[in-house]
């Protein structure tokens, strides 16, 4: 009996230790699964995995409060809402069960402006690009909807000005530094320090916090909205499970991409990007085709204004330091910028998304440009092209530079 038990105690602690160490989970397998997950959550809720409308609910809902009119439903009752609850719980477990999870507040007061003002900046992207950068480009994509792939060219360009623009702040803090003008705030932490490895120590702890966490979100949902909410909210623990496992960020997958201090990890983002885009849109076109979810179903406006936003929106997640779903898990893990950036984009998308889309997108002549309208198998076979010349791309740019993405 002893041995059976001290087998089974070996066979959890190694588990958990391979689940949770500090060195992640590989981008790739991040990227696999996040499509997997986005199958799973169109099956059920008859459309893809996004995170700005669930914002939009939050937001709404507190000026409905306030006693401003607009219009929104139950954060309870919106699928979108409930997949980023679920999101934000996934990646507080995750980051719980690693022992990640400690208060951060930013080295200096500038970057509580700049989480801010990125917020605002996200927000103003996602109004311009119908989405952000799972709505307007991931799950976009997988839809089979050309407005995800007007929006990439943006994503590049406007994590290229992110990345000059980081690179012109360091250079600044540390002239500044060296001559003694500017020093870290007492008791600080920089937003990437902070994570520990010391799993042994409260793990009974940990494991009941996860616990209660995931049952007051199922308890909450499932009671406020109802057993299919709580499905839902399932797979946005295993979004968050999963994206604070892999530290699958679009952010610094976009803004490091061209010779910046994480270029080796960035390509190994998208290289997990255009993995699980692959997987997602060969499950999305299962679905629809076979009749499970409709053809039409989050197929949206294209137009130059997709583009114009992928550079809002990308510059202004390198300005707050983690993209829509980064803000997240980021948050999750106790980031004080990346709050102040999720609090931004959550106050002002309500405010922006109807005029912007009314005044500038109407303006541009936007048109809903199906890839399935030339045949599903051209549709697909369009994603798959596109895709795997996107990961020689970047492998080849990793290459140029003499970057060692992996080995």
């Amino acid at each position: 009996m002893t041995r059976s038990v001290n087998f089974t105690r070996y066979i959890g602690e190694l588990t958990y230790n391979r689940l949770f160490n500090n060195s992640g989970w590989p981008e790739w397998l991040g990227g696999i699964l996040l499509g997997l997950a986005n199958i799973v959550f169109l099956a059920l809720a008859e459309k893809p995995f996004t995170i700005y409308g669930g914002f939009y609910e939050w937001g709404a809902t507190v000026y409905s409060q306030l006693g401003l009119d607009l219009e929104h439903s139950s954060i309870f009752t919106n699928k979108t809402s409930v997949g980023d609850l679920g999101l934000l719980t996934g990646a507080f477990i995750a980051a719980l069960l690693a022992n990640e999870f400690k208060v951060r507040r930013p080295a200096n007061s500038v970057d509580y402006l700049e989480g801010a003002l990125g917020g605002l900046l996200m927000a103003l992207g996602v109004a311009l690009a119908w989405g952000c950068n799972w709505g307007g480009f991931f799950s976009a994509i997988t839809a089979l909807s050309l407005h995800g792939f007007v929006m990439l060219p943006g994503l590049i360009v406007g994590g290229y000005l992110g990345l000059r623009y980081v690179r012109w702040k360091m250079e600044r803090l540390a002239a500044r530094i060296e001559l003694g003008e500017l020093e870290f705030e007492s008791g600080a932490v920089p937003e990437e320090l902070g994570h520990t490895a010391a799993h042994g120590q409260g793990m009974l702890a940990r494991l009941l916090a996860s616990a209660a966490a995931l049952a007051l979100l199922v308890a909450a949902v499932g009671y406020l909205g109802a057993g299919f909410f709580a499905s839902l909210a399932l797979v946005g623990v295993l979004v968050g499970l999963v994206i604070q496992r892999t530290r699958f960020c679009f952010a610094t997958a976009f803004r490091d991409l061209f010779g910046g201090p994480e270029m080796a990890r960035s390509v190994r983002l998208q290289v997990g990007i255009a993995l699980g885009i692959m997987v997602g849109a060969t499950g999305a076109v299962a679905l629809k085709y076979m009749g499970y979810v409709d053809p039409g179903v989050y197929v949206k406006y294209a137009s130059v204004s997709n583009f114009i936003g992928g550079v809002v929106f990308a510059f202004g997640m390198s300005l707050a330091g983690a993209c829509a779903s980064g803000s997240l898990w980021r948050v999750a893990e106790g980031h004080i910028k990346t709050l102040i950036a999720l609090l931004a984009a959550v106050a002002s998308y309500p405010l922006l998304v109807g005029p912007v889309r009314e005044v500038v997108v109407g303006s541009l002549g936007p048109v809903k440009v199906p890839l399935f309208a030339l045949g599903w198998a051209s549709g697909l076979a369009i994603v798959y092209a596109s895709m795997a010349a996107w990961i020689i791309l970047v492998l080849f740019l990793a290459y140029k530079r003499g970057v060692t993405v992996y080995g």
